[in-house]
């Protein structure tokens, strides 16, 4: 396993290139390890190659189908493919084995965002949110399905909340717009 702890170093280095290479070599000798296929779907997902990664992380499903952290990043691999249908498909199985999975709450609210079915998508980011509530694209989330929905007072309130959580990113930049827009609209 030293060739394992190697590679995850590697990884929280952003050395993804050479993790990538050294997951390949751990899976030649044990292709069915769980944490070699999703660490190596997670590095296809960042070098651009959702194909890669769908295939390596199917892989990990198809060996640990309890695996709930696994379909949640099949799930977004799926998304980043625009298959939004297996997308959905692959959170809902990750939420049917941990309903408090905030990857795949959060991931599977943004996708009803953007299918414009803001009431679900609060749903999922709000209890998205109550697993993790540091998360400032969550936050950023719920607020931006408020303000679609019109509820101006709670966007408000969460997108107040996700510029606190780090106000130097682009999403608090965002949200900042959103508000201003929230104050005209209250004028």
């Amino acid at each position: 396993m030293k060739e394992l702890d190697y590679a995850l170093m590697l990884l929280k280095d952003g050395k993804i290139e050479a993790v990538k290479e050294a997951l390949a070599d751990i899976l030649q000798s044990d292709p069915q390890n769980r944490e070699a296929l999703f660490n190596l779907g997670i590095c296809y997902s960042e070098l651009g190659n959702p194909e890669k990664a769908v295939q390596t992380l199917s892989d990990c499903v198809k060996h640990h189908p309890d695996d709930a952290e696994a379909y949640a990043t099949l799930g977004y691999a799926h998304s980043m493919l625009q298959q939004n249908s297996q997308a959905k498909e692959d959170f809902l199985k990750a939420l049917a084995i941990d309903p408090t999975n905030s990857y795949a709450l959060r991931n599977l609210g943004n996708l009803y965002g953007m299918e414009k079915d803001f009431n679900r998508a609060i749903e999922c980011l709000e209890k998205s949110f109550a697993a993790d509530p540091i998360d400032q694209h969550t936050a950023y989330g719920i607020g931006y399905a408020y303000f679609q929905t019109g509820k101006l007072d709670l966007a408000e309130k969460y997108l107040g909340t996700a510029i606190d959580l780090d106000r130097s990113t682009q999403l608090a930049e965002r949200a900042m717009e959103l508000l201003r827009d929230i104050t005209e609209i209250n004028r």
